[in-house]
């Protein structure tokens, strides 16, 4: 080393050569700077890139790790589906229930109302690029979540709804006709309320209820709470049958092959009233049935609460 300066030696191996440079403290400096100055450019340049590629192999090894987790999500998923099926159907028994207790269905639009959009999407949008598959939707999810939600409050809410109404009003409930008058009616139903050809006489004419077509001695039930006001072989219809169950209502049962009640009779919906004939003005058996409110007869198709409205 010299005074003002610093002696840089190199020796070859095996052979006594020597070189040796001589630089001063300036020199020293201006290296040591030229490095430190292309050390930070280096960084500078490639430091987005570095910090790139190291995030990529991060979330590329999580989105690896994750497939357990998008396994778990797709079952969550299809558990979703099924529960929004099962809903479906709740819902329209719902349907049914309010419509047999006089209370106003509840619009599709109050729903579906909050169903969409209802989350903070910041919260969700920095987690699905951990997901390895596109088809996972953690916003979707969560929407459907939210969704079932409120579709579970508002069924808990209808159904206290309507159970109040029933306390309240069950006798009138009871006495609305509500059934089909046969077994797996909607299976039987032969003729429909309206006009039709007349099986005698060809022509179109009226028809005031409904026909089921089934087997002699098929049971007939009272399709609400009410008192037989009629029971006796009336002209065309045969064996025939009337029950009045207050509040304007009346049903009628006609072309019966028996009868078991009397007038007078004291009757509950589901209770056996006769068996399905071929008595009065018939072609084949069958059973006629009537719903008459204020002494008309009215389209019976509304009031069976015994299968689901389409």
């Amino acid at each position: 080393m010299f005074k003002n300066g610093y002696k840089i030696i190199f020796i070859k191996e095996g052979k006594f050569d020597l070189k040796q440079f001589t630089i001063s403290p300036l020199q020293v400096g201006l290296i040591a700077g030229a490095i430190v100055f292309l050390t930070s450019s280096f960084f500078f340049m490639f430091s987005d890139q570095f910090v790139e590629w190291a995030g990529s192999n991060e979330i590329e090894k999580h989105r690896k790790n994750n497939k357990v987790l998008v396994q778990n999500i797709e079952e969550n998923q299809k558990r979703i589906e099924n529960l929004l099926d099962e809903l479906d159907e709740i819902k329209k028994q719902d349907d049914i229930l309010r419509r047999l207790v006089k209370l106003p269905p509840i619009h599709d639009d109050i729903r579906k109302m909050g169903f969409g959009g209802t989350h903070n999407k910041t919260e969700t949008e920095d987690v699905n690029y951990l997901l390895p598959e596109d088809q996972i939707d953690v916003d979707a999810i969560i929407d459907d979540i939210n969704y079932v939600n409120r579709l579970i409050n508002l069924e808990r809410l209808s159904y206290n709804e309507i159970t109040e109404k029933v306390d309240s009003n069950q006798d009138e409930i009871l006495a609305y006709p509500a059934i089909h008058p046969v077994e797996s009616g909607n299976d039987h139903l032969s003729s429909n309320y309206g006009y039709r050809r007349d099986p005698f006489s060809q022509k179109f004419k009226f028809h005031d209820g409904h026909d089921y077509s089934a087997r002699i001695g098929t049971d007939v039930h009272s399709t609400a709470n009410g008192r037989v006001k009629k029971s006796k072989y009336w002209g065309s219809f045969g064996n025939y049958i009337e029950i009045d169950h207050g509040n304007g209502y009346i049903t009628a049962y006609g072309h019966l092959s028996n009868r078991s009640v009397k007038a007078g009779d004291k009757v509950f919906r589901g209770q056996k009233v006769g068996e399905v004939g071929n008595t009065g003005r018939s072609t084949a058996p069958h059973l006629h049935y009537e719903v008459q409110y204020k002494n008309k007869a009215v389209d019976p198709s509304p009031f069976y609460f015994d299968i689901p409205v389409n």
